[in-house]
């Protein structure tokens, strides 16, 4: 192969691996991002089974006063009896009573109620706590695992970065600005394989004749139709897939 075709392979399998450690790079804030509204849910969630045991409290010593009023008003009920000096007063002083006696007792199945749901709601604050403490055990072990892949894909950027320096000293300077031109105008590829007659960056199917030329990598070659330079891989992986495509285009 063209060395210099040769060292633009190269630069590109560099560029692409070290674009690769980059984007992942840039969703490692996301992901944290998502441990955290994992955490925020999961506490949201106690925090809403907290409130109801707190207005549920709350609603049992309201109906607690309530029972304790009624009581006030059934021992001075108890208390007129003495003074009581008819039939019909003392008629009336028992439906006072029974009414009373009707209106704590409902009063009570109330409490009675809210008493079971609070047992209710009380589990439900516990189990959303174990939520609570397993989401975030998981994301102390997620976000240890992302900062250990941050500091591994920074290496890696780093030392690709070097490489590509070293063998970008290589390259002729006119190839090597076209390399890079071709870098920012084509999304991170200025250097594609060729498969059949295809080019794998834009999938247009080259002239036999440019193919040619492609196949022999003695020349810097560009797609007639994105313009990156073409080189043919030689590799037993590459010449398998070759005669592959090929079989299927005879077979067309």
């Amino acid at each position: 192969m063209l060395p210099d075709l040769a060292s633009l392979v190269a630069l590109q399998q560099l560029d692409t691996a070290a674009e690769a450690a980059r984007r992942r790079l840039s969703e490692l804030p996301g992901a944290e991002e998502a441990i955290l509204g994992q955490v925020a849910s999961a506490q949201a969630a106690v925090d809403e089974a907290k409130s109801r045991v707190a207005a549920n409290a709350h609603d049992r010593r309201e109906l607690e006063k309530q029972v304790a009023a009624v009581d006030a008003r059934l021992s001075k009920f108890d208390s007129h009896k003495a003074a009581v000096k008819t039939n019909h007063e003392y008629t009336a002083l028992l439906h006072e009573i029974a009414t009373a006696k009707a209106e704590k007792d409902a009063l009570e199945e109330q409490i009675l109620v809210l008493m079971d749901a609070g047992d209710g709601i009380a589990a439900e604050v516990k189990a959303a706590e174990a939520a609570l403490s397993a989401v975030r055990k998981q994301g102390d072990v997620t976000r240890a695992a992302l900062a250990a892949e941050r500091t591994a894909l920074d290496g890696e950027v780093t030392r690709l970065s070097s490489e590509k320096a070293a063998a970008a000293a290589g390259v002729k300077p006119a190839a090597l600005a076209h390399y890079e031109q071709l870098l920012k105008q084509r999304r991170l590829i200025a250097v594609a394989a060729i498969v059949g007659e295809m080019c794998t960056a834009c999938h247009v199917r080259l002239r036999p004749a440019v193919t040619q030329r492609v196949r022999r990598n003695v020349e810097i070659i560009t797609c007639d139709s994105c313009k990156r330079i073409l080189y043919f891989p030689e590799t037993p992986t590459a010449a398998a897939t070759e005669a592959q495509v090929e079989s299927q285009e005879q077979s067309q």
